[in-house]
């Protein structure tokens, strides 16, 4: 299946933790000779982070991308959106920003929330092993069932179109540090998730920032990718540029899928 690699579907702004105004952005994303992006901040979220945008900047941002639509629109096609962090506990939440109405909406699985707060999945290496000590008590398949467990979720609630970076939970797994990819347990897992995003319609990000980390691979891994084109699940590339520069990244790099 060709893949797009003129659209970059994921990118954040200086609205949450990028570096560039959205019509710097836009610019850069014309340089390159992208004819779409979608503008995918992280979402408000009602704790603090040092991630998400403040939900007091929510206006200007969608502001901000119509601006950037009327200015550039005659060469970028520019989609608002947001990555939006599933956690169930806060689900009204999520609802009510969802329901401002959005061109495209990622879904991803950032951290996992507790009655004893906030613990990064998709952080640092200290901060993924408290999650994996303090949360889960160093059980490797209850950390990995209970994340893909909360995509499923997800995904079962209909609002969202993308999943973003899927198999992030491996981003400190080289070496097989914490578990092996090609355990029947693990791909029993994702072959189940992937099902969840057929099943409600979703698409599947191939987001090339995974290159940029040190498991140095995408996420997600090529084997689930092509699971997930088996399900006839659309894929579509995503380079999570929190940066200009990093606009449209290795998106050069990805095969096409075969079949």
């Amino acid at each position: 299946m060709p893949l797009d690699r003129c659209a970059d579907y994921h990118m954040h702004s200086a609205y949450s933790d990028g570096t560039a105004s959205v019509d710097e952005i836009a610019q850069s994303a014309i340089q390159k000779g992208l004819t779409t992006i979608a503008v995918t901040d992280h979402m408000p979220l009602p704790f603090p982070t040092r991630y998400a945008m403040e939900r007091e900047l929510l206006e200007d941002y969608r502001r901000e991308i119509e601006t950037a639509r009327r200015v550039h629109g005659r060469n970028i096609t520019i989609l608002a959106g947001l990555e939006i962090e599933y956690i169930p506990r806060h689900r009204h939440w999520i609802k009510e920003i969802i329901d401002q109405g959005w061109d495209i909406l990622l879904v991803s699985v950032h951290g996992i929330v507790t009655d004893r707060g906030h613990f990064m999945v998709n952080g640092r290496k200290d901060e993924f092993e408290r999650t994996f000590k303090e949360v889960f008590q160093s059980d490797i398949r209850a950390f990995c069932s209970h994340y893909y467990q909360l995509i499923r979720e997800a995904a079962a609630t209909g609002w969202f179109d993308v999943a973003g970076h899927l198999d992030v939970i491996k981003k400190h797994n080289q070496n097989n540090r914490y578990f092996d990819e090609t355990a029947a347990w693990y791909r029993k897992l994702v072959r189940e998730t992937l099902e969840a995003l057929a099943a409600n319609g979703m698409k599947l990000e191939i987001n090339t920032n995974g290159i940029n980390h040190r498991h140095g691979a995408t996420y997600p891994s090529p084997w689930i990718i092509r699971e997930a084109d088996s399900l006839a699940i659309p894929l579509v590339l995503g380079s999570d540029a929190h940066t200009p520069e990093r606009q449209g990244q290795y998106f050069n790099k990805i095969p096409d899928i075969s079949g």
